[in-house]
């Protein structure tokens, strides 16, 4: 590179008596020759280039030291304020030493030297990440451009029990963005630098103590909650920061433990309310169910009865079987020889019934093989037949194929005839050329309407927009003529955030479960206007501009949608509390006494819910008011009383403040001029409105007519367009299809070679299959031949078989009559011995009865004892002894006339679901469990409670305290320049949203307004930060304080008093140490003697071998050049 970019800074708050620089100058560094530069730019000599600077480095910190330590003894600073910052390729810096000063620091120089930079070093040097900058994400893009790393050394006060200052180094490597940390020296963790940092107070993150220029607009988009947040941070000791942590989570818990407690009382409550319902019917099954183990218990028994019964059967049916047995075989002895005749007639008629059964087979197997042999004849038939339809089949197709052939030279003729008659030639090109030219024509013409038909459609929409803000101004017109319309005005002129909500809420009632009221400014009424300015005195701006809930889930929910969705700050109050409960202290004859009219409350009229809240936020039940002024008598007597501390009368508001821990006559009392009625008057319609109104319908009414006529002529054009369009596209479709139709005989004509072609090769194949046909059908008479000759075949061997039946049948007639005379032999031996085989079959049938009946006893008394021993097994052997006991001398009629009584007693009792015991039980035990958790719970809420009381008592007091003495001091920065500021606590029924409110006002006629990003001008945000951050100064806990280029966008004025103030607080004795940095000064500003002006110099032309400026000298060079004369 050509040259090198250098920057360098400069310290100059010299005084009138300091001793001439020019002894103490610092050694130059000897120039480089040109072999050195060309090592440079090839990047070669970075280790020499930082040795040669460390020697420099150290002669500039002797040299600046000596001078610095002789002004600001090291016992000025505060402990963790900056003493020495070094910079090392880092931005915009290649080398650089600060050496701020113990109170303001002005750091000054044009824009790009690298003012900014510094803040960057401050925060990232103490361990800080990168998004507390707002500029760049990583560590790396923080290293000079060309460089590898980059170093930043940080000198901070010791604490005074310590032996020296801390001294942080930070080196950034560009290649992967890696950080080391040095204390002292010693590499150690950046969770070491943090812990420092943070026993020193410093905090890089908190917008109150550390402002980059990047975060100027986030500190006034903070919201309230966060305000306060960081004001603690910055200005509270450290055991604020704690208590308030606590409280958050304590809050936090006891909200859960409430709504818990709460949940657990209804559930508890719903479940022993669902329990009562239920006894009568536990009652009723309990009965039941013993009714019906009753009727169980005697089920069973009755099963071992029936056992009983049945192994009883069992053995005495087996004794008559045994007894009958001996019986028969007594009588088969006796009657032996006299049956013995008819046994072996019987064989042998066994014998030819075996005979018979066995020829019959034979016939059988006879007619099954002629059967077989039939099938066989007519199996070669079908295949004759078969083979027959083949050959006609095949004559078919010769035939077939033989007019195919003729039509196929038919069609060879004809095609051959049509091609030598060629067509007329067919150019596609031209066509195409032609088609083209009108579907350009088309598009241009689509083109243009659709231009057309979007301007003729963005003047209809034009049009209806013109309407709907007619509409718009015609109710706003007829609202002014409302008195609820002229409120409407009214609020929308004082502050036109609230009136968007009401606006919202008007449309959106439905949301929310119970009734929302809009401000009492709309809602509520004064029924005596005399009174108006005295119950307004006792009401603030937000009193009238706040919306009121009736219970906590609307509250959130209209939070939700007016904070959240749409960014409104308006005020949001819930009241639980009926109106009716907020009682007068006092009576009406004694009101009258001490001077009243009456109560505030009396004069006003509005919703229940809305006069609650203003009783329980502004105590108007309590607060008097009367036309004249009180008699000082009264006023005595008011002053004394416990019970009315506020009362407006005549032209007077006055205010009591009793402390009760300081005495009875420890009470001071304020008093101020009523201020005219703003709110609840009948203020008369501002004309100038309406008027307005009126002009804006008129032209609205002009505009919307040119649109009309305008959207004709448009609409006329597009029916032209159509029309044209319309035309274009007839013709593109007639050109079309006679270029379809040219092409189509063209391109058939060019195709009928390849047809004649394909029907020469087509006849071939015809002829070759006429062939093949004459072939098949010989082929097929052979077969058929031979198949005749199997079917004679066949034929015969069917004959056969007819034979075999015939014979087989007349050997089956032989010995069917052989078994009819065995038979007739068997029935008359048998009917001279009947009486002996009567007999005999009738004991064996006795004997066969007997051995059924004893099978069917034996499964009787099976099943019967399966029973039992189920019964056992499911009861045990006792439950048995108590079943024989039950049954004991009792039959099965009477065991099932005691099971119908007690079933009758059953069907006596109301039936009852029987999951409604199981029911019952389960909900008992969910009662005593929830008992228990509702007790815990409880005692959890009572100790959550005591937490809270016992640090609300630490915290609050200290909280007021603070944002009183910043109030006192934002309020007096604004004075200063003619404005006011007001800073208040916000404390909700929620802890986590308490909030600090800025309120700032910049004009003469307009309210105090919220502090946000979109209300105040850029330049009103920055008077109003710098002098928030100013209020703090006094009660800093940080070391030092950081704001960057905050006078952006103030005009003169505001920039000139802003900076005469800041001088003035930050150069005060024993506060913190103060860096603003800015890149422009107006001309004539305070100064102090505490302040320190650093001087950026820094960019190419910054000479290499330069060192810090001699102030003296420059000044008499500048008396030298007015007077004429030139210095050497």
């Amino acid at each position: 590179m050509a040259s090198r970019r250098r920057s360098r800074s400069v310290f100059e708050e010299e005084e009138e008596d300091a001793a001439p620089s020019s002894g103490a100058e610092v050694p130059k560094r000897q120039r480089r020759d040109d072999s050195d530069e060309e090592e440079l730019q090839n990047g070669d000599n970075e280790e020499a280039d930082e040795a040669d600077f460390t020697k420099y480095e150290e002669d500039e910190e002797d040299n600046h030291l000596s001078q610095i330590n002789l002004r600001t003894p090291p016992n000025e600073y505060s402990p963790g304020a900056v003493v020495r910052v070094k910079l090392v390729n880092f931005v915009t810096y290649e080398k650089a030493v600060f050496y701020p000063g113990p109170n303001l620091n002005m750091i000054i120089g044009p824009n790009g030297t690298g003012k900014s930079s510094l803040v960057c070093a401050l925060a990232l040097g103490l361990g800080y990440p990168t998004n507390v900058l707002g500029r760049a994400t990583k560590f790396s893009e923080y290293v000079t451009h060309g460089k590898n790393s980059a170093v930043i050394e940080i000198e901070l006060q010791k604490l005074p029990n310590e032996r020296q200052n801390h001294v942080i180094r930070l080196e950034i490597t560009r290649e992967n963005n890696n950080r080391r940390f040095f204390l002292q020296g010693k590499d150690t963790s950046q969770k070491n630098v943090q812990a420092l940092v943070a026993r020193l107070r410093i905090a890089c993150d908190n917008l109150c103590q550390f402002l980059p220029q990047e975060k100027v607009a986030e500190f006034a988009g903070l919201s309230p909650v966060q305000l306060l947040h960081e004001t603690l941070r910055a200005a509270a000791p450290e055991q604020m920061m704690t208590w308030q942590t606590q409280l958050k989570e304590v809050f936090k818990d006891h909200k859960m433990a409430k709504t818990r407690v709460e949940t657990d009382a209804d559930q508890l409550k719903n479940l022993q309310e669902r329990q009562q319902g239920l006894q009568a019917d536990v009652d009723r099954l309990k009965e039941r169910e013993n009714i019906n183990n009753k009727i169980e218990d005697m089920k069973n028994a009755r099963c071992c009865a029936e056992y009983n019964i049945a192994r009883d059967r069992y053995q005495a049916l087996k004794r008559k079987k045994k007894d009958a047995e001996k019986r028969l075989k007594a009588l088969e002895r006796s009657a032996g020889p006299a049956l013995e005749a008819v046994n072996d007639k019987e064989e042998y008629r066994g014998r030819i019934d075996r005979v018979l059964e066995h020829r019959k087979r034979a016939l059988r197997d006879s007619e099954s093989a002629a059967e077989q042999a039939s099938r066989a004849v007519e199996a070669v038939e079908e295949k004759v037949t078969e083979t027959q339809n083949s050959i006609e089949n095949e004559r078919k197709a010769f035939g077939d194929k033989k007019t195919e052939i003729g039509k196929i030279r038919a069609n060879i003729n004809k095609q051959e005839a049509e091609h030598r008659n060629e067509p007329p030639p067919f150019d596609p090109v031209e066509w195409n050329r032609k088609i083209r030219e009108k579907e350009h024509a088309m598009r241009e013409m689509r083109t243009e309407i659709g231009e057309t038909t979007e301007r003729r459609d963005d003047v209809k929409v034009r049009g209806k927009e013109v309407v709907v803000d007619q509409k718009s101004l015609q109710r706003e017109l007829e609202k002014l003529d409302s008195q609820e319309g002229q409120k409407a005005s009214r609020l929308k002129s004082l502050n036109h955030e609230v009136y968007e909500a009401w606006e919202w809420l008007q449309g959106n009632l439905d949301k929310f479960g119970k009734e929302v009221f809009g401000p009492p400014m709309l809602t509520c009424s004064l029924n005596d206007e005399r009174y108006s300015k005295h119950v307004e005195s006792l009401l603030q701006r937000n009193d009238f501009l706040c919306f009121t809930c009736q219970d906590k889930k609307d509250h959130m929910a209209l939070s939700e949608f007016l904070y959240k969705e749409k960014g409104l700050s308006v005020t949001i109050r819930t009241c639980l509390t009926d109106f009716e409960s907020f009682k007068s202290p006092v009576s009406p004859a004694e009101a009258s006494a001490l001077g009243f009219d009456g109560f505030a409350i009396d004069f006003l009229e509005g919703p229940k819910p809305v006069l609650a809240m203003l009783c329980s936020e502004k105590k108007l039940h309590m607060a008097g008011v009367a036309l004249n002024e009180v008699s000082r008598e009264q006023f005595n007597a008011l002053q004394n009383s416990e019970r009315i501390s506020s009362w407006a009368t005549g032209d007077t508001f006055f205010r009591v403040v009793r402390r009760r821990e300081y005495g009875p006559d420890a009470k001071t009392t304020s008093t101020r001029q009523i201020a005219p009625a703003v709110y609840w008057t009948d203020s008369p319609v501002d004309t100038s409105e309406k008027a307005d109104l009126q002009r804006r319908l008129g032209e609205k009414a002009v505009q919307r007519r040119d649109l009309a006529n305008e959207y004709k002529e448009l609409d006329k054009v597009v029916t032209a367009l159509l029309e044209k369009s319309d035309t274009l596209e007839a013709e593109v479709t007639q050109l079309k299809s006679e270029k379809s139709e040219l092409q189509t005989v063209h391109t058939r004509w060019q195709t009928i070679p390849d047809q004649i072609e394909t029907n020469k090769a087509n006849l071939k194949r015809a002829l070759a299959t006429m062939q093949e046909c004459k072939a098949r059908v010989a082929q097929h008479e052979r077969k058929r031949d031979q198949l005749i000759i199997e079917k004679a075949m066949a034929v015969l061997d069917h004959k056969d078989k007819i034979s075999q039946i015939r014979d087989a049948y007349l050997d089956v007639q032989d010995a069917h009559l052989r078994l009819i005379e065995a038979a007739s032999d068997v029935r008359g031996l048998k009917e001279r011995n009947g009486d002996i085989t009567r007999e005999l079959d009738d004991k064996r049938q006795e004997i066969a009865n007997y051995a059924n009946d004893v099978q069917l006893e034996r499964e009787n008394a099976q099943r019967a004892q399966e029973k039992v021993s189920l019964i056992v097994s499911q009861g045990g052997e006792g439950d048995l002894e108590r079943y024989e006991v039950m049954v004991q001398n009792k039959t099965l009629d009477e065991i099932d006339d005691e099971v119908n009584a007690e079933k009758a007693k059953l069907e006596l009792i109301h039936a009852v679901n029987p999951t409604v015991l199981q029911q019952f039980e389960e909900r008992a035990k969910k009662i005593a469990d929830l008992t228990k958790e509702a007790e815990k719970w409880g005692r959890k809420l009572d100790r959550l409670d005591a937490q809270s009381k016992e640090l609300m008592v630490k915290f609050e007091p200290q909280l007021e305290r603070i944002v009183s003495k910043v109030n006192e001091a934002f309020g007096k920065n604004f004075e200063r320049i003619n404005c006011a500021g007001e800073v208040s606590l916000h404390k909700d029924e929620d802890f986590e949203q308490w909030a600090i409110e800025i309120r700032v006002k910049f004009r003469p006629n307009e309210e105090l307004q919220l502090l946000n990003q979109h209300r105040q001008s850029g330049g009103e945000r920055a008077v109003s930060t710098v002098f928030y951050i100013m209020a703090l100064q006094s009660m800093a806990q940080a070391p030092f304080r950081v704001v960057d280029e905050i006078n952006q966008g103030m005009d003169p004025r505001n920039e000139r008093m802003v900076h005469e103030r800041m001088v003035e607080i930050a150069c005060k004795e024993h506060t913190s140490q103060y860096f603003l940095i800015t890149p422009k000064l107006l001309t004539g500003l305070a100064y102090d003697d505490n302040m320190r002006i650093l001087c950026i110099a820094s960019g190419i032309h910054v000479p290499e071998n330069g060192h810090k400026l001699d102030i003296d000298k420059l000044i008499r060079r500048q008396r030298a050049a007015k007077s004429g004369r030139v210095s050497a």
